[in-house]
């Protein structure tokens, strides 16, 4: 048969399967957190410390941060990134995140999700809301500020934090330990998780 013409098609996904696959890989919402520790670990930090509230939940890190390169590739589905890279510079960690496809995941939980993070000399802010993502329809770009660095504070390190609000599912202290004892690993060497102030081990 005679190839008259080629054409390209594209392939496209549906922005809520995304949300729901993600929700169905992080059966539990808790599991959200221990992605997020677990990419603190593969970032080299040694202290991590989750904040877990009724309103928000916050996880900061003190590792090495994203540039704007870093950044994109965050956001990437399915990145090789880490199989590529399978060691942290600083610690030599075998790096153990997963799908990154936890932020995603996260919108079935909070409505809101913002990523802040520091790498040297660059700053940024990625705000990840579910209602505006979901309204740009076929539009796949998330809004990111780039941070002026703050004077009032030099010594700021590098490190990120993500801030999860205006939640759908609740989060009990309890689970969120009991997730990350059994999860996480504490007891790596240079490696601390603080959870609501208290060191777990």
């Amino acid at each position: 048969m005679e190839i008259k013409e080629k054409k390209r098609l594209a392939v496209t996904v549906d922005k809520r399967h995304i949300v729901s696959i993600g929700e169905r890989l992080y059966a539990e919402s808790v599991d959200l957190l221990r992605e997020l520790v677990n990419n603190a670990y593969d970032a080299d930090a040694s202290e991590v410390r989750v904040e877990v509230g009724p309103e928000k939940i916050v996880v900061s890190d003190n590792g090495t941060g994203m540039d704007l390169a870093g950044l994109e590739q965050y956001f990437i589905i399915g990145s090789n990134e880490k199989v590529v890279h399978a060691r942290s510079p600083r610690f030599g960690r075998v790096r153990i995140g997963q799908f990154g496809i936890g932020k995603f995941a996260s919108l079935a939980a909070a409505s809101r999700f913002e990523l802040i993070t520091r790498h040297k000399d660059f700053s940024a802010r990625v705000v990840f809301d579910k209602k505006a993502w979901e309204e740009a329809k076929d539009e796949w770009h998330l809004p990111c500020e780039i941070l002026a660095p703050n004077p009032r504070d030099p010594q700021e390190g590098d490190g990120t934090a993500v801030i999860l609000s205006e939640l759908s599912k609740s989060f009990h202290v309890e689970d969120v330990e009991r997730k990350l004892l059994e999860s996480v690993p504490l007891k790596a060497p240079e490696f601390a998780v603080y959870l609501n102030g208290r060191r777990l081990y």
